[in-house]
């Protein structure tokens, strides 16, 4: 075994480089765009200057690369390259491409590790593996690769708001995870990264958790010479949290290692925390090799905290042997059932799905988790006759019911034309009594909307509100069950909250819409403004995040369009975001609803010139919070213009106190929190 200082070493820097070639994360894209030099706090023109500049990556957004993949948006940027989300301009279907730096194509490791990552994606043809498809160079020298484009949401997001998942749930992930590694395994591939960053939650057939395994990076081709080492990249691959005690060791790695780390995954989808968890990268390494894990909550049924416990094991010879062996153990667990199991009502979708979609299930003990509606057989539905049948003992009685009569040149039978006139008299009489009862709403205002919102639930409703509200499945669709029309303000809180926190985000956004409309005081509630706020730093439902916002939040949803602009702008990724807050701060349904403490920040960061500066530093004297503190402070600086730079550029609001004024409210006042 090399000595653990020098794997230490080794490690720190492979993952430094991995890092920046992989990471697409806010951070790590603000750090390559970020200026180096000039003042932390800018004004005036140097800041519009400054946001004007274009990312260097965004310079590929709108070009076709190799004459047949247009780059509709940059969607991550880092030290080595730069990922687009892009579209074949024939197949008209949406790809990934990832395209190394110009500059990191001279260093032959990182080509080394470009290429590896594509053969080893290529050579998996597996639904949970998102492979590749093509890769080549562009003409000036860039190399690309082509990807399956995945939109969803990751087991770590899927951890980290709702800590511990339920066993059906996480043995239904592990078990697909478990599927994808045996389709790269029997390709020679080895993942050798695996982590919850790395897999991929989407929605595919009526399962919210399908599973993509993602970056294949670092990947292992064991049956290729990997000719020279790349130890300027890192012998020791991976994440300590997530590493085998072989690969903390640096010693060669099969695929009973990516088993090792599934487990660990396991573990902490079943426990809420990876089992070796700490703040010190040598402790944690350490106790890959040397400790056995904690036991699992008692919740855990010790068939699965066994099935746990196997993977972990220190000796890979110990280990279960394959990720198909994994598989098919994982079926027991979920088929398994030695006592009868007591099958509760399925949720239906949150999507209306076809009558023939399959209901897709998976149990475990007495728990079942449903992920789709169940089909409608054409059995169980009763059976319909026409209206002559039902009639046919009357017309053996009165056998002159049934002459035809000609109307309108089509022969009509006589109970026919007796049943149409009933039928008008009463729909006559129902009309007149619906217009007596429609003036008295007008007059009223329809008590029903305007007293929803304190009208208590029926008591049998309200033993599922706060289990809907932790996104249990059964409790959302007890009140989905409802009629919406009686559906009260706390229901539809309840059906946000858990449909935003199982991951349904687009209809949990329409169900607060619904609340607020019925309890506009929801609108200062924390938890729904966080989940909005979430909502709406997401590409995929920012509009209609942040038009819930405008348009029933007030004062706060004002003020959370602005968290979200300070929030996403100069992110490549998060473009989208950016522009779509901006745009909404720049509207005037925005400025009707803000706070005085915000439009002194949207004048302020929008006023050019001291004389248009000056009467919103008179408000911010009175107004002001900490977001304008930046701004204000920059407009004391007493130097800028005139002269090599020697005038002041903002005399004008020297003569009197109103700037330190605002500057002291600012300093006093916190801002908003979300």
């Amino acid at each position: 075994m090399r000595g653990f200082s020098e794997l230490l070493d080794a490690w720190q820097l492979g993952k430094d480089n991995e890092r920046a070639m992989t990471d697409t994360s806010p951070d790590a894209a603000a750090a390559v765009t970020a200026p180096t030099s000039g003042a932390v706090e800018r004004g005036g023109a140097a800041a519009e200057r400054e946001d004007a500049e274009l990312d260097p990556a965004e310079a590929l957004v709108g070009a076709t690369l190799a004459e047949r993949y247009r780059v509709n948006e940059l969607l991550g940027t880092g030290g080595m390259g730069a990922v687009y989300r892009a579209e074949h301009v024939h197949m008209k279907k949406s790809v990934a491409v990832k395209v190394l730096h110009r500059e990191m194509t001279y260093l032959p490791e990182v080509v080394a590790r470009f290429e590896r990552e594509a053969v080893a994606a290529a050579r998996i043809e597996h639904p949970n593996v998102a492979g590749a498809t093509d890769f080549g160079r562009l003409p000036d020298g860039a190399f690309y690769l082509v990807l399956e484009y995945v939109e969803g949401t990751s087991l770590r997001q899927l951890i980290k708001d709702h800590g511990v998942l339920p066993v059906p749930l996480a043995l239904h992930i592990a078990r697909q995870m478990a599927d994808g590694l045996a389709a790269a395994h029997a390709a020679d591939v080895v993942h050798r990264d695996l982590k919850p960053d790395n897999v991929m939650l989407i929605e595919r057939e009526g399962d919210p958790y399908f599973v993509k395994l993602l970056d294949f990076g670092i990947a292992k081709v064991t049956t290729d010479a990997e000719g020279p080492a790349l130890t300027q990249l890192g012998s020791v691959f991976g994440t300590p949290e997530y590493m085998s005690p072989e690969q903390a060791a640096g010693t060669p790695v099969d695929q009973r290692s990516d088993l090792y780390t599934l487990g660990i995954m396991l573990y902490e989808m079943l426990c809420g925390q990876t089992p070796f968890d700490d703040d010190d990268l040598v402790v944690v390494l350490t106790r890959q090799m040397t400790m056995e894990p904690a036991p699992l909550p008692p919740s855990v049924p010790a068939s699965v905290q066994a099935l746990v416990a196997r993977l972990l094991l220190k000796d890979p010879d110990q280990r279960i042997g394959s990720a198909m062996d994994l598989v098919q153990r994982i079926d027991g667990l979920l088929l398994g059932t030695p006592e009868p199991v007591a099958v509760s009502p399925p949720m239906p979708p949150l999507t209306p799905s076809p009558p023939s979609a399959a209901a897709h299930s998976v149990q475990y003990g007495d728990t079942v988790l449903s992920l789709a509606r169940p089909p409608v057989h054409a059995a169980a539905l009763p059976a319909r006759r026409g209206i002559a049948a039902s009639l046919e003992p009357l017309l053996q009685r009165m056998p002159a019911l049934a002459r035809r009569i000609p109307v309108g040149g089509h022969p009509v039978p006589l109970y026919g034309l007796i049943g149409a006139g009933a039928a008008i008299l009463l729909v006559g009489f129902f009309l007149v009594v619906s217009a007596a009862v429609a003036g008295r709403r007008v007059a009223a205002g329809d008590a029903r909307s305007a007293t929803a919102a304190r009208v208590a639930p029926p008591p049998n409703v309200k033993a599922h509100i706060d289990r809907a509200k932790t996104g249990d499945r059964q409790a959302i669709a007890a009140l989905q069950a409802r009629p919406e029309t009686e559906r009260t303000a706390p229901e539809w809180y309840a059906l946000g909250r858990g449909l935003a926190v199982s991951g349904h985000v687009k209809d949990g956004l329409v169900a607060y819409q619904k609340a607020l409309a019925l309890d506009p005081a929801l609108a200062n509630d924390s938890a729904l403004l966080k989940d909005v706020l979430r909502a709406a730093e997401t590409p995929a439902t920012v509009n209609q995040a942040l038009d819930l916002g405008v348009a029933s939040l007030g004062a706060n949803g004002a003020d959370l369009v602005y968290e979200v602009y300070q929030r996403t702008r100069g992110r490549g990724e998060l473009a989208v975001v950016s522009k779509a807050a901006k745009a909404q701060l720049e509207g005037a349904a925005l400025r009707a609803k803000a706070s005085p403490a915000l439009l002194v920040v949207l004048d302020l960061n929008k006023a050019r010139g001291c004389a248009a500066i000056k009467p919103v530093i008179a408000r911010a004297a009175k107004q002001a919070d900490a977001r304008a503190s930046t701004k204000l402070k920059a407009l004391s600086a007493r130097r800028g213009c005139g002269f090599f730079g020697m005038g002041d550029c903002y005399s004008c609001l020297r003569g009197n106190s109103d700037l330190s004024d605002a500057i002291k409210r600012a300093g006093a006042t916190p801002a908003p929190r979300f």
